[in-house]
């Protein structure tokens, strides 16, 4: 009886183990240390591309590969009502280009594909009176369910004060992963963006994965 119970334990036991290892193999696990280095060795390959094709004049990109997803998009904005009715006037006049006061909104993110994953994005608008930044606003976006998340995110002019001198401003977003079951390591996202008022474009300046 006693070989019986100490035969049904190994059979148990290493049933467990391979369908622990299997789970593994199939991505239910938090990335290691070394995983989390090889995703931002990826990570420097996407964000060059992203800015080349930034660069280009493309407004809705989305890039993977073997262990990320990194995305940027823009929209129209909607004319910002704290413009004066004087500046509202001045965009039907001859003198005034239809571009020269406006507003647009951004979204860009970066999201983990190995292992228990997790996205970390942010958000907002960007308003312009000709060359000059008027407004920026942002939020965080964090998803994942197998973390506690927290954010905190920033603007900052880069040239200047926003709404008087300030041509080009970054926002600036740390995110937070905490593994709901134990694990050796947190993972804190760095995401800066940075939109420039005389060109109405954008640049990624980081999107880093650290534990």
């Amino acid at each position: 009886m006693k070989k019986i119970i100490v035969l049904l334990s190994v059979v148990f036991g290493l049933t467990f183990l391979l369908n622990d290892d299997v789970a593994k193999a199939e991505g239910d696990h938090y990335p290691s240390e070394a995983e989390i280095e090889a995703m931002n060795q990826e990570l420097e390959g996407l964000v060059e591309e992203m800015n080349e094709r930034l660069a280009n004049g493309e407004k809705d990109i989305e890039i993977s590969s073997e262990n990320l997803t990194v995305g940027f998009k823009e929209m129209d904005g909607l004319l910002p009502s704290n413009i004066s009715t004087v500046d509202q006037q001045n965009l039907n006049s001859e003198s005034v280009q239809a571009s020269s006061i406006g507003s647009k909104s951004y979204q860009a993110f970066v999201a983990n594909t190995n292992g228990f994953n997790f996205r970390h994005g942010v958000y907002g608008t960007f308003t312009w009176n000709g060359s000059v930044l008027q407004a920026v606003t942002s939020d965080e976006d964090l998803s994942g369910p197998m973390y506690s998340k927290s954010a905190t995110t920033k603007v900052q002019g880069v040239d200047g004060s926003i709404g008087s001198t300030a041509k080009i401003a970054r926002v600036s977003s740390t995110g937070k992963f905490t593994p709901l079951k134990w694990s050796p390591v947190t993972y804190t996202t760095t995401l800066i963006v940075e939109v420039n008022a005389p060109t109405q474009s954008y640049r990624i300046i980081t999107e880093k994965i650290s534990s």
